[in-house]
């Protein structure tokens, strides 16, 4: 007998909207067709789509979830990858925040902590690295071949130990993410401003500070032979640049973004103060605009969230003395709603393309396709519904536990209505019946290149 059966759905392809049904046995997808001789008489479990749009579950490659010497108690791998789940992301990959992860063996201890927490699968990225005697080797066959960069502090690194360590990582088969902020930029930003408002942040980390960094290490990476991702490109003039050298380069480059710099912009941080507190930190208006047209045209390559998350309280500390908090903002359970609304829905980008940004790519970039990010015979059963409801974003109906989100007051098109992982029911409506420990560990290989 099929376990589960997803009935009547409009199943997102590279070619658009195509009606079907999808069954499944044994955590993975067996059929999916307009017409299967499977009926819902056959299914333990039948989920009725009447119509509502089937994605793969999302795959956030970048995340900072899990750190017990920096987060509370009730922040942690349990509560994230709840709040993941609940809005659609069905695998995650989880980046070092305060605690380094620079050897074979605290991968293996984060990854035995972490998998005792998981609501759903995950990879890990090691970093921060700021020394060149690292057993890269020893890292890549944990099952992690990724690993983090910073040109800005806290975790700066200078440009010959980012060189030495692009050099073994290129060798072993692995890439690095960097970090692209100029320190000395970003220094004299500082520098010239004195008080504590909210509005002064922008101008402390300034676009050039961006700019010269992404080139910089676009080059070291060319020299150095290592495949490239750079995180959280901020602006439209950032994507141009990094598209400039990723052209003429002789190694893939991958360049990300984050929903916080296409829904925001400097105009609106004198309204929400220290909620938009990032870094890199938001742009002007007009930037905005390039980012989403770069999204549009393939130049951004994939969107991930730099899920950061901190209580209320903490933030609102920021309103008295903007320096305070820490910087960052929560976004893996909003990610895919802010996209299908803010970008499908109002045509900045088409159902194919957010398919290719939070499915499709991601996967390819964590070496995990085709098993994650698409629908095909075969492969694993994370599967996400969204249906066509406008609805008020509020931090009081989602799962995420720190009390508010940067979107708070928005009014969106799209809802996940029901979210699959392992052929299983996880989530209905942000209301998430998957357990701690559901999830797995994904041990890792090289980046899967786009055909």
């Amino acid at each position: 007998m099929t376990d589960c059966l997803v009935e009547n759905a409009r199943v997102v392809t590279n070619a658009g909207l195509q009606r079907g049904s999808i069954a499944i046995e044994d955590g993975s997808i067996t059929a999916i067709d307009t017409e299967l001789s499977v009926t819902g008489a056959d299914a333990e479990t039948v989920v009725q789509a009447d119509g509502m749009v089937a994605l793969p579950g999302a795959i956030d490659v970048h995340t900072h979830m899990h750190d017990p010497s920096l987060f509370p108690d009730d922040i942690d791998f349990a509560s994230q990858t709840e709040s993941a789940v609940a809005g659609g992301v069905t695998t995650v990959v989880e980046l070092p925040t305060q605690t380094p992860v620079t050897t074979p063996a605290a991968v293996r201890e984060k990854r035995d902590s972490c998998a005792d927490l998981a609501h759903i699968d995950f990879g890990l990225v090691a970093g921060n690295v700021q020394e060149t005697d690292i057993d890269v080797e020893g890292i890549v066959e944990a099952g992690v071949p990724d690993f983090k960069t910073f040109t800005a502090d806290p975790y700066r690194a200078d440009d010959e130990t980012i060189l030495d360590l692009m050099t073994a990582v290129g060798a072993a088969g692995g890439s690095v993410r960097v970090h692209c902020e100029s320190q000395a930029i970003l220094d004299r930003a500082r520098d010239r401003l004195d008080g504590t408002d909210p509005e002064l942040y922008p101008r402390s980390r300034p676009i050039e500070a961006e700019l010269e960094a992404i080139s910089r290490v676009g080059w070291l990476a060319e020299y150095a032979d290592c495949p490239l991702h750079v995180v959280h490109i901020s602006s439209g003039s950032g994507a141009a640049v990094a598209d400039r050298f990723k052209s003429r380069a002789n190694v893939p480059v991958t360049l990300e973004t984050c929903p916080q710099y296409l829904g925001f912009s400097t105009e609106d941080v004198e309204r929400k103060g220290p909620f938009l507190k990032v870094n890199p930190s938001l742009k002007s208006a007009t930037e905005v605009e390039r980012l989403w047209q770069a999204l549009r045209d393939g130049t951004i390559d994939l969107v991930a969230t730099d899920h950061f998350p901190t209580h209320r309280a903490d933030r609102e500390r920021g309103w008295e003395d903007i320096w305070e908090p820490y910087a960052g903002l929560p976004g893996v359970e909003t990610m895919l709603e802010f996209l299908a609304s803010e970008g499908v829905h109002e045509g900045r980008i088409s159902w194919p393309r957010l398919l290719e940004l939070v499915c499709a790519r991601p996967a390819r970039e964590a070496g995990v396709f085709p098993r994650k990010g698409s629908l095909e015979v075969g492969t694993d059963a994370d599967i996400v519904l969204l249906r066509n409801d406008p609805w008020e974003v509020s931090a009081d109906e989602l799962t995420y536990n720190g009390g508010w989100t940067p979107f708070e007051g928005r009014t969106w098109s799209w809802r996940v209505d029901t979210v699959i992982t392992d052929g299983e029911i996880a989530a209905r409506e942000h209301d998430v019946v998957a357990k701690p420990g559901d999830g797995s560990y994904l041990s890792r290989g090289p980046r899967i290149p786009v055909e």
